[in-house]
């Protein structure tokens, strides 16, 4: 496969047009590179409230928050950092750039800002709250790329853009949309999820996004296992077929985490937040079109890190689960075997291969004849052994 260019974030230059906008929005004066002490503040408050509704201690769910200013004023300059960096990581994964894309319950767009630095050519941003979606077309703007806007409530109304779409995102919205106090919410979120899927080209993909909170990441599990019960291939994270171990073992969640990038005002509004998040933690999917095969990997046992390094009395491990299901990976050397030391540098969500290690009872220890590589790097596409992903 042809190695993908990452785009650089350009954070430095963003912060500057987020703060821009946000005194805009506010229509307040001020230094156009930092947020004075009494506004700082208000900021705070409002990311206090809009994190709370993801670990239950605040309900924003039905309610467009986005109409009140702070919230979306807040939005921009926190979450929308954090939400643009993990959309350049996950469609980083994918094997190609697509051309056509759709970002649904876009919000202030970072998911489709994103998209456009991949080299997407044609996105839309589909919200029901007009004013956020214009805030994210400026910032596409400013960078010199197009962003169409439509307003759309999903949830009541049909799709106002026609045609198909190779790429569709929609993150963060799930557990808006379809609240686990409505009844039939699984049936109804299932129904608008194949709905999306079906405006897939043949070679499209879906990506869904959630937090990594316990109850998101369960909704988002149950729902990979649905659809793998459906013969819905998936692209990423999983390549073990069968039904997610994390789901059969309690207080296992299986989500992702990748490096994050916190300019300064980022890092100032978790020190008085007291938000302690130093890695970028989501659960995703990536599903391919129900009209596209099923990922074809190459004959190797290959494995998802799914957990950072974990302390044992048997040293460093990581959780591994992949084409034969959920194992451990440890090792009793202090100094790597020649074709094993990518073991010290393991990141969680990388995928890797292992050759002549010692299994017994879902433990994978590595010996002096361990080959152990890393066959896709966080952020980068799986490698198929052949372009078999259309019917």
């Amino acid at each position: 496969m042809k190695s993908k260019r990452t785009p650089p974030l350009d954070l430095e230059p963003i912060m500057l047009l987020l703060l821009m906008l946000w005194r805009r929005l506010h229509k307040l004066s001020g230094p156009g590179d930092k947020l004075q002490t009494r506004e700082f503040r208000r900021v705070v408050e409002c990311v206090k409230i809009l994190l709370a509704q993801h670990d239950g201690k605040q309900s924003l769910i039905g309610i467009d928050y986005f109409t009140n200013r702070e919230y979306l004023g807040a939005y921009l300059l926190y979450q929308w950092v954090i939400h643009y960096q993990e959309g350049m990581s996950l469609i980083g994964e994918l094997p190609s750039t697509p051309k056509r894309a759709l970002d649904v319950c876009s919000g202030p767009a970072p998911f489709a800002f994103a998209a456009l630095r991949h080299g997407v050519r044609e996105v839309f941003a589909a919200d029901r709250n007009q004013a956020a979606m214009e805030l994210g077309a400026e910032v596409c703007g400013r960078f010199g790329l197009p962003l169409s806007v439509r307003r759309w409530n999903c949830v009541k109304e049909a799709m106002p853009i026609e045609g198909k779409f190779d790429l569709i995102t929609l993150g963060y919205a799930l557990n808006e949309l379809f609240p686990k106090l409505e009844k039939g919410w699984q049936e109804k979120q299932d129904r608008f999820v194949d709905y999306l899927l079906q405006k897939l080209t043949p070679q499209g993909y879906l990506i869904l996004v959630e937090s990594s909170f316990a109850e998101d990441n369960n909704r988002i599990l149950s729902l990979r296992d649905r659809l793998v019960e459906g013969g819905v291939p998936i692209q990423a994270p999983c390549i073990w077929r069968g039904e997610c171990p994390a789901i059969k073992t309690a207080n296992s969640p299986c989500y992702a985490q990748r490096d994050m990038e916190k300019p300064h005002l980022i890092k100032e509004i978790q020190r008085s937040a007291g938000i302690n998040l130093s890695s970028l933690k989501m659960t995703y999917l990536i599903v391919r079109s129900p009209k596209a095969a099923q990922l074809v990997l190459p004959d190797e046992k290959l494995y998802r890190v799914v957990s950072p390094p974990v302390e044992s009395f048997q040293g460093k491990r990581f959780y591994l689960c992949g084409v034969d299901g959920k194992k451990t990976l440890g090792s009793h050397f202090e100094e790597q075997p020649a074709e094993a030391k990518a073991f010290n540098y393991l990141k969680r969500g990388e995928l890797i291969s292992i050759d002549n290690a010692l299994e017994q009872q879902g433990s994978i220890e590595i010996v002096e004849e361990t080959t152990l590589k890393v066959k896709a790097a966080c952020g980068k596409p799986v490698d198929e052994i052949a372009d078999l992903n259309i019917l």
